[in-house]
């Protein structure tokens, strides 16, 4: 039997910008959200030239984890030198964050139906694809539409990337005739690099954070003048992925975010509510939002890697828990 993964995608200019900094990729198992800043050239690019660098790792046909640390050098090398001087003069950063998961490579196996295998991809077949239809109700928006591939075995690991503040989240599948994800299973399993986290993580209260810190002082990103480094933590890959910049999370609350995912049995019905929801509740960000659901029922549990760490170093994942 073959297994698919479902992938929904859908990136807005939000109500109240006049250019959309975001940008993400969904292919190949390379599953990544970017939130550009720092003036509309600086930003725009930045976000551009990490979902750039990350198809280039996406293309490769090994994803390990010193190929991910080099796509980040590589963004942060080409990251726009107008960029991170205004980030110097702001006294600030600028340049893009990024969050999203990676697959490793997919061993061989039988493709399903009459579908092509994908050349970079042993294994990996596409066996449906369409990006024509935009979200009726949601103007410049762009939406990849849902992305079904089958594979004949994988490692059971992905990695989990995260510069800044955009997010990854996990659910897993509801044991239920009617929802197909349970929302109490709901799991952030990146750690965010701001201003507002690094308070908390010193004894903040959550509610005096959000008070007397704004969101968006993010503490790390691509372009940053003092150099980057990602965040990687391996979990299983199994459930479902939210994807999201902080035009979603910072308009909504993890709790709605986990509501809304699991009224939409589907990836791309869900990455279209959130994003609308995200509109509604004022919008005054860009929002992206990509899902992507893993055909098993496993939970999502995982660590953090150290930095000379990579898949083959993690034992008993099954009985870790995330580390953030």
């Amino acid at each position: 039997m073959n297994e698919v993964i479902a992938v929904g995608a859908l990136t807005d200019i939000g109500m109240r910008r006049t250019t959309n900094q975001d940008a993400f990729l969904a292919e190949r198992g390379v599953y990544v959200v970017c939130d550009g800043m720092g003036g509309e050239t600086g930003g725009e690019r930045a976000s551009a030239i990490a979902v750039e660098e990350f198809a280039r790792l996406a293309a490769a046909g090994e994803r390990t984890r010193a190929a991910i640390d080099a796509a980040v050098q590589r963004a942060q090398r080409r990251a726009p030198r107008r960029a991170r001087a205004l980030g110097v003069e702001l006294g600030g950063i600028a340049g893009t964050t990024i969050s999203g998961i990676v697959l490793p490579q997919w061993g061989a196996g039988a493709a399903p139906h009459s579908a092509q295998p994908d050349a970079h991809m042993p294994g990996l077949v596409i066996d449906d694809w369409d990006a024509t239809q935009p979200g009726a109700a949601l103007d410049d928006s762009t939406l990849t539409g849902e992305w079904q591939a089958a594979r004949g075995g994988w490692a059971a690991p992905c990695y989990v990337v995260n510069i800044g503040d955009s997010r990854t989240y996990h659910m897993e599948r509801a044991d239920s005739a009617v929802m197909a994800w349970d929302a109490r299973t709901f799991t952030q399993l990146t750690h965010d690099h701001s201003s507002r986290q690094e308070a908390i993580d010193a004894g903040m209260g959550e509610a005096e954070a959000g008070r007397r810190i704004a969101r968006n002082v993010i503490t790390r990103c691509i372009g940053a003048p003092h150099g980057t480094h990602a965040d990687v933590f391996v979990a299983p890959a199994h459930g479902r992925f939210i994807m999201c910049s902080d035009g979603c999370h910072g308009e909504l609350e993890d709790a709605t975010i986990a509501s809304i995912a699991a009224a939409h049995n589907d990836a791309a019905g869900a990455a279209r509510a959130l994003v609308q929801a995200s509109l509604d509740a004022g919008g005054s960000d860009n929002v992206t939002v990509v899902v992507v659901d893993m055909p098993a029922d496993r939970a999502a549990l995982g660590a953090r890697l150290e930095d000379d760490e990579d898949l083959g170093d993690v034992h008993g994942l099954d009985d870790a828990t995330v580390q953030t």
